[in-house]
Protein backbone atom coordinates (compact mmCIF):
# COMPACT_ATOMS: atom_id res chain seq x y z
CA UNK A 1 0.00 0.00 0.00
CA UNK A 2 1.22 3.68 -1.24
CA UNK A 3 1.40 5.77 1.71
CA UNK A 4 1.14 9.46 0.63
CA UNK A 5 3.92 12.06 2.04
CA UNK A 6 3.49 14.35 4.66
CA UNK A 7 2.54 17.75 3.71
CA UNK A 8 -1.15 18.85 5.60
CA UNK A 9 -2.05 22.12 5.52
CA UNK A 10 -1.48 23.90 9.40
CA UNK A 11 -3.02 26.78 10.54
CA UNK A 12 -0.51 29.23 12.27
CA UNK A 13 -0.73 28.87 16.01
CA UNK A 14 1.49 29.18 18.69
CA UNK A 15 3.25 26.34 20.50
CA UNK A 16 2.77 27.67 23.84
CA UNK A 17 -1.11 28.27 22.79
CA UNK A 18 -1.18 25.11 21.47
CA UNK A 19 0.01 23.11 24.72
CA UNK A 20 -2.24 25.53 26.50
CA UNK A 21 -5.40 24.32 25.03
CA UNK A 22 -4.25 20.29 24.74
CA UNK A 23 -4.34 20.53 28.88
CA UNK A 24 -6.81 17.90 30.27
CA UNK A 25 -8.18 17.56 33.37
CA UNK A 26 -10.44 15.03 35.57
CA UNK A 27 -12.78 17.44 36.31
CA UNK A 28 -14.16 18.59 33.09
CA UNK A 29 -14.42 14.43 32.54
CA UNK A 30 -16.23 13.74 35.06
CA UNK A 31 -18.36 16.74 34.87
CA UNK A 32 -19.52 16.20 31.04
CA UNK A 33 -19.18 12.43 30.97
CA UNK A 34 -21.27 12.24 34.35
CA UNK A 35 -23.60 14.56 33.34
CA UNK A 36 -24.19 13.06 29.81
CA UNK A 37 -24.93 9.51 31.70
CA UNK A 38 -27.32 11.39 34.27
CA UNK A 39 -29.00 12.41 31.09
CA UNK A 40 -29.72 9.31 29.31
CA UNK A 41 -30.37 7.71 32.92
CA UNK A 42 -33.16 10.51 33.28
CA UNK A 43 -34.87 9.57 29.79
CA UNK A 44 -34.62 5.62 30.36
CA UNK A 45 -36.42 6.07 33.32
CA UNK A 46 -39.08 8.36 31.79
CA UNK A 47 -39.06 5.67 29.19
CA UNK A 48 -39.67 2.73 31.50
CA UNK A 49 -42.27 4.96 33.24
CA UNK A 50 -44.08 5.58 29.69
CA UNK A 51 -44.63 1.55 29.13
CA UNK A 52 -48.49 0.73 28.61
CA UNK A 53 -49.34 4.27 28.14
CA UNK A 54 -49.85 6.64 25.10
CA UNK A 55 -46.97 8.61 24.95
CA UNK A 56 -44.24 5.76 25.36
CA UNK A 57 -43.18 5.89 21.47
CA UNK A 58 -42.00 9.49 21.84
CA UNK A 59 -40.44 8.92 25.55
CA UNK A 60 -38.15 5.36 23.82
CA UNK A 61 -37.38 7.35 21.30
CA UNK A 62 -36.39 10.29 23.35
CA UNK A 63 -34.30 8.12 25.21
CA UNK A 64 -32.65 6.38 22.32
CA UNK A 65 -32.02 9.88 20.66
CA UNK A 66 -29.74 10.75 23.92
CA UNK A 67 -28.27 7.34 23.89
CA UNK A 68 -27.42 7.04 20.68
CA UNK A 69 -24.74 10.24 20.93
CA UNK A 70 -22.67 7.96 23.34
CA UNK A 71 -21.40 7.14 19.83
CA UNK A 72 -19.89 10.56 20.18
CA UNK A 73 -18.50 10.14 24.05
CA UNK A 74 -16.79 6.91 22.32
CA UNK A 75 -15.26 8.94 19.81
CA UNK A 76 -13.80 11.65 21.99
CA UNK A 77 -12.43 9.05 24.80
CA UNK A 78 -10.70 7.31 22.03
CA UNK A 79 -8.43 10.16 21.32
CA UNK A 80 -7.95 9.88 25.37
CA UNK A 81 -8.54 13.81 25.51
CA UNK A 82 -11.39 13.25 28.04
CA UNK A 83 -9.73 12.95 31.28
CA UNK A 84 -5.86 13.19 32.38
CA UNK A 85 -5.82 9.81 34.28
CA UNK A 86 -5.56 7.40 31.70
CA UNK A 87 -7.47 4.64 34.11
CA UNK A 88 -10.73 7.44 34.39
CA UNK A 89 -10.45 7.55 30.31
CA UNK A 90 -10.35 3.83 29.56
CA UNK A 91 -13.49 3.26 32.22
CA UNK A 92 -15.54 5.83 30.44
CA UNK A 93 -14.06 4.69 27.25
CA UNK A 94 -15.66 0.76 27.70
CA UNK A 95 -18.79 2.34 29.11
CA UNK A 96 -19.08 4.27 25.75
CA UNK A 97 -17.87 1.54 23.31
CA UNK A 98 -20.64 -0.92 24.85
CA UNK A 99 -23.43 2.12 24.37
CA UNK A 100 -22.40 2.50 20.88
CA UNK A 101 -21.62 -1.11 20.01
CA UNK A 102 -18.04 -1.79 19.29
CA UNK A 103 -15.02 -3.02 20.67
CA UNK A 104 -12.21 -0.95 22.04
CA UNK A 105 -9.05 -1.51 20.53
CA UNK A 106 -10.46 -1.91 17.14
CA UNK A 107 -12.28 1.52 16.94
CA UNK A 108 -9.28 3.30 18.41
CA UNK A 109 -6.88 2.47 16.15
CA UNK A 110 -9.93 2.48 12.80
CA UNK A 111 -10.55 5.86 13.54
CA UNK A 112 -7.13 6.83 14.42
CA UNK A 113 -6.43 5.87 10.28
CA UNK A 114 -9.06 7.96 9.51
CA UNK A 115 -7.76 10.94 11.25
CA UNK A 116 -4.24 9.74 9.34
CA UNK A 117 -5.82 9.69 5.90
CA UNK A 118 -8.57 11.95 6.63
CA UNK A 119 -10.87 11.69 3.07
CA UNK A 120 -7.73 9.93 1.14
CA UNK A 121 -10.17 7.37 -0.99
CA UNK A 122 -8.30 3.85 -0.87
CA UNK A 123 -6.69 4.95 2.51
CA UNK A 124 -9.45 6.07 4.95
CA UNK A 125 -11.24 3.12 6.48
CA UNK A 126 -14.34 5.49 7.38
CA UNK A 127 -14.83 6.32 3.86
CA UNK A 128 -14.64 9.94 4.04
CA UNK A 129 -14.20 11.23 0.60
CA UNK A 130 -16.90 8.48 -0.88
CA UNK A 131 -19.78 9.34 -3.01
CA UNK A 132 -23.06 8.34 -2.18
CA UNK A 133 -24.59 4.93 -3.99
CA UNK A 134 -28.30 5.41 -3.45
CA UNK A 135 -29.61 8.47 -1.03
CA UNK A 136 -32.25 6.35 -0.22
CA UNK A 137 -29.28 4.00 1.31
CA UNK A 138 -27.47 7.01 3.11
CA UNK A 139 -31.18 7.89 4.49
CA UNK A 140 -31.22 4.11 5.73
CA UNK A 141 -27.89 4.20 7.38
CA UNK A 142 -29.13 7.61 9.00
CA UNK A 143 -32.09 6.14 10.52
CA UNK A 144 -31.13 2.09 11.51
CA UNK A 145 -26.70 2.58 11.35
CA UNK A 146 -26.50 -0.05 9.42
CA UNK A 147 -22.92 0.30 7.79
CA UNK A 148 -21.78 1.04 11.54
CA UNK A 149 -23.26 -2.24 12.51
CA UNK A 150 -21.66 -4.31 10.23
CA UNK A 151 -18.41 -2.93 10.74
CA UNK A 152 -18.19 -2.78 13.76
CA UNK A 153 -20.30 -6.30 14.92
CA UNK A 154 -18.61 -8.01 11.75
CA UNK A 155 -15.75 -6.98 13.48
CA UNK A 156 -16.47 -7.91 17.18
CA UNK A 157 -17.77 -11.20 15.81
CA UNK A 158 -14.59 -12.53 13.90
CA UNK A 159 -12.50 -11.48 16.68
CA UNK A 160 -14.67 -13.28 19.34
CA UNK A 161 -13.27 -16.48 17.16
CA UNK A 162 -9.54 -14.98 17.12
CA UNK A 163 -9.82 -14.38 13.73
CA UNK A 164 -7.97 -11.26 12.06
CA UNK A 165 -8.14 -10.60 8.57
CA UNK A 166 -6.82 -8.17 6.14
CA UNK A 167 -9.31 -5.46 6.77
CA UNK A 168 -7.70 -5.39 10.48
CA UNK A 169 -3.78 -5.26 9.23
CA UNK A 170 -4.30 -3.31 6.43
CA UNK A 171 -7.87 -1.19 6.67
CA UNK A 172 -7.75 -0.39 10.19
CA UNK A 173 -4.27 -1.42 10.79
CA UNK A 174 -4.39 -3.01 14.28
CA UNK A 175 -0.42 -3.73 15.46
CA UNK A 176 0.04 -7.72 15.97
CA UNK A 177 0.67 -7.00 19.59
CA UNK A 178 -2.85 -5.55 19.88
CA UNK A 179 -4.46 -8.85 18.55
CA UNK A 180 -4.67 -11.04 21.70
CA UNK A 181 -6.37 -8.22 24.01
CA UNK A 182 -8.31 -7.27 21.14
CA UNK A 183 -9.87 -10.81 20.86
CA UNK A 184 -10.29 -10.82 24.43
CA UNK A 185 -12.19 -7.53 24.71
CA UNK A 186 -14.27 -9.07 21.49
CA UNK A 187 -15.40 -11.69 23.83
CA UNK A 188 -16.62 -9.25 26.83
CA UNK A 189 -18.03 -6.87 25.08
CA UNK A 190 -20.29 -10.30 22.86
CA UNK A 191 -20.84 -11.65 26.28
CA UNK A 192 -22.33 -8.22 27.56
CA UNK A 193 -24.87 -8.14 25.09
CA UNK A 194 -25.26 -11.51 24.88
CA UNK A 195 -26.47 -11.43 28.74
CA UNK A 196 -28.74 -8.40 28.18
CA UNK A 197 -30.41 -10.74 25.66
CA UNK A 198 -30.79 -13.42 28.11
CA UNK A 199 -32.16 -11.37 30.58
CA UNK A 200 -34.73 -10.55 28.49
CA UNK A 201 -35.28 -14.14 27.82
CA UNK A 202 -35.36 -15.07 31.09
CA UNK A 203 -38.31 -12.47 32.44
CA UNK A 204 -39.68 -12.42 29.18
CA UNK A 205 -39.49 -9.07 28.57
CA UNK A 206 -38.42 -6.60 25.84
CA UNK A 207 -37.10 -3.77 27.97
CA UNK A 208 -33.25 -4.87 28.73
CA UNK A 209 -32.86 -5.08 24.68
CA UNK A 210 -34.71 -1.80 23.69
CA UNK A 211 -32.86 0.21 26.59
CA UNK A 212 -29.19 -1.38 25.63
CA UNK A 213 -29.17 -2.87 22.24
CA UNK A 214 -31.57 -1.02 20.18
CA UNK A 215 -31.08 2.32 20.94
CA UNK A 216 -28.18 3.05 19.05
CA UNK A 217 -30.63 1.58 16.11
CA UNK A 218 -33.91 3.45 16.54
CA UNK A 219 -31.96 6.27 18.14
CA UNK A 220 -29.41 7.26 15.78
CA UNK A 221 -31.51 9.78 13.32
CA UNK A 222 -30.24 12.57 15.28
CA UNK A 223 -26.97 12.14 15.82
CA UNK A 224 -26.55 11.00 12.13
CA UNK A 225 -27.81 14.34 11.05
CA UNK A 226 -24.92 15.76 13.12
CA UNK A 227 -21.80 13.46 11.76
CA UNK A 228 -22.79 13.19 8.47
CA UNK A 229 -22.11 17.10 8.05
CA UNK A 230 -18.27 16.23 8.97
CA UNK A 231 -16.94 15.59 5.25
CA UNK A 232 -20.42 14.89 3.35
CA UNK A 233 -20.02 16.87 -0.18
CA UNK A 234 -16.40 18.04 0.71
CA UNK A 235 -13.00 17.09 -1.30
CA UNK A 236 -11.55 13.76 -1.40
CA UNK A 237 -7.75 13.01 -2.20
CA UNK A 238 -6.60 16.64 -0.42
CA UNK A 239 -4.40 17.19 2.22
CA UNK A 240 -6.66 20.29 3.50
CA UNK A 241 -8.51 20.31 6.44
CA UNK A 242 -10.68 22.93 5.54
CA UNK A 243 -11.55 21.47 2.00
CA UNK A 244 -12.31 18.21 3.15
CA UNK A 245 -14.18 18.75 6.49
CA UNK A 246 -17.32 21.23 7.61
CA UNK A 247 -17.43 22.59 11.25
CA UNK A 248 -20.82 24.14 11.76
CA UNK A 249 -22.36 26.02 14.52
CA UNK A 250 -24.90 24.56 17.08
CA UNK A 251 -27.14 25.18 20.15
CA UNK A 252 -25.52 24.49 23.55
CA UNK A 253 -27.61 21.24 23.15
CA UNK A 254 -26.50 19.83 20.84
CA UNK A 255 -22.97 20.88 21.55
CA UNK A 256 -23.29 19.06 24.87
CA UNK A 257 -24.81 15.73 23.38
CA UNK A 258 -22.33 16.33 20.23
CA UNK A 259 -19.15 17.05 22.48
CA UNK A 260 -18.44 19.65 20.48
CA UNK A 261 -17.40 17.73 17.24
CA UNK A 262 -19.51 20.37 15.51
CA UNK A 263 -16.19 22.16 15.33
CA UNK A 264 -14.49 19.62 13.04
CA UNK A 265 -11.62 21.07 11.12
CA UNK A 266 -10.69 22.15 14.08
CA UNK A 267 -10.70 18.49 15.76
CA UNK A 268 -8.88 17.33 12.32
CA UNK A 269 -5.98 19.66 12.52
CA UNK A 270 -5.22 19.29 16.07
CA UNK A 271 -7.27 15.87 17.45
CA UNK A 272 -5.33 16.48 20.77
CA UNK A 273 -7.04 19.45 21.71
CA UNK A 274 -10.13 18.12 24.43
CA UNK A 275 -13.32 18.65 23.19
CA UNK A 276 -14.01 21.27 25.92
CA UNK A 277 -10.95 23.91 24.22
CA UNK A 278 -12.47 23.41 20.70
CA UNK A 279 -13.97 26.68 20.50
CA UNK A 280 -11.23 28.31 21.69
CA UNK A 281 -9.38 26.81 19.37
CA UNK A 282 -11.15 27.61 16.73
CA UNK A 283 -10.68 31.62 17.98
CA UNK A 284 -6.98 31.05 17.90
CA UNK A 285 -7.03 30.03 14.08
CA UNK A 286 -10.33 31.56 12.70
CA UNK A 287 -8.77 34.37 10.88
CA UNK A 288 -7.42 30.83 8.67
CA UNK A 289 -10.59 29.11 7.98
CA UNK A 290 -13.74 29.12 6.12
CA UNK A 291 -16.88 30.57 7.22
CA UNK A 292 -18.84 28.07 9.33
CA UNK A 293 -22.32 26.67 8.46
CA UNK A 294 -25.20 27.78 10.22
CA UNK A 295 -26.96 24.88 12.09
CA UNK A 296 -28.16 21.75 10.83
CA UNK A 297 -30.67 22.98 8.25
CA UNK A 298 -27.63 25.58 6.85
CA UNK A 299 -25.27 22.34 6.16
CA UNK A 300 -27.76 20.52 5.13
CA UNK A 301 -28.75 23.01 2.48
CA UNK A 302 -25.79 22.48 1.27
CA UNK A 303 -25.36 18.91 1.40
CA UNK A 304 -28.07 17.72 -0.11
CA UNK A 305 -28.04 19.20 -3.92
CA UNK A 306 -24.20 18.31 -3.51
CA UNK A 307 -24.64 14.55 -2.64
CA UNK A 308 -27.66 14.37 -5.44
CA UNK A 309 -25.53 15.47 -7.95
CA UNK A 310 -22.68 13.71 -7.25
CA UNK A 311 -24.10 10.82 -7.92
CA UNK A 312 -23.88 11.85 -11.42
CA UNK A 313 -21.23 13.45 -11.11
CA UNK A 314 -18.77 11.47 -8.84
CA UNK A 315 -16.14 14.41 -9.23
CA UNK A 316 -18.03 17.23 -7.93
CA UNK A 317 -17.68 18.64 -4.78
CA UNK A 318 -18.68 21.55 -2.63
CA UNK A 319 -15.31 24.22 -2.37
CA UNK A 320 -15.00 25.95 0.68
CA UNK A 321 -14.51 29.52 1.02
CA UNK A 322 -11.05 30.42 2.25
CA UNK A 323 -9.99 33.53 3.62
CA UNK A 324 -7.25 35.39 1.52
CA UNK A 325 -4.50 35.50 3.59
CA UNK A 326 -0.69 35.00 2.94
CA UNK A 327 -0.69 31.83 5.28
CA UNK A 328 -3.86 30.75 3.44
CA UNK A 329 -1.88 30.39 0.07
CA UNK A 330 0.34 27.22 0.23
CA UNK A 331 0.23 24.24 2.37
CA UNK A 332 2.74 23.99 5.37
CA UNK A 333 4.77 20.83 5.66
CA UNK A 334 3.70 18.60 8.62
CA UNK A 335 2.46 15.28 9.82
CA UNK A 336 -0.88 14.47 9.25
CA UNK A 337 -3.53 15.16 12.29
Amino acid sequence: MDIPENGWYRCRLERRRLKQLMRRTDADGLLRFGSFLALVAGAGWLALASVGAPWAVPAFLLYGTLFAFGESAAHELSHGTVFRRRWLNEAAYWIACFMSGREPIYGRYRHARHHTFTSLRGLDPEGAGGRPRSLGLTVLEMLLRIQHNRVHGGAMLRHCFGIIDDVDRNVACIPESEHAAMCRNARIMAAAQALVVVWSIAFQTWLPVLLLLLPRCYGTWLHDLCSRTQHDGLASDVKDHRLTTRTILLGPVLRFLYWNMNYHIEHHMHPTVPFHALPALREAIRDELPPPSRGLRGAWREILPALIRQRKDPGYHLVPKLPETPAAAAPAAGAPS
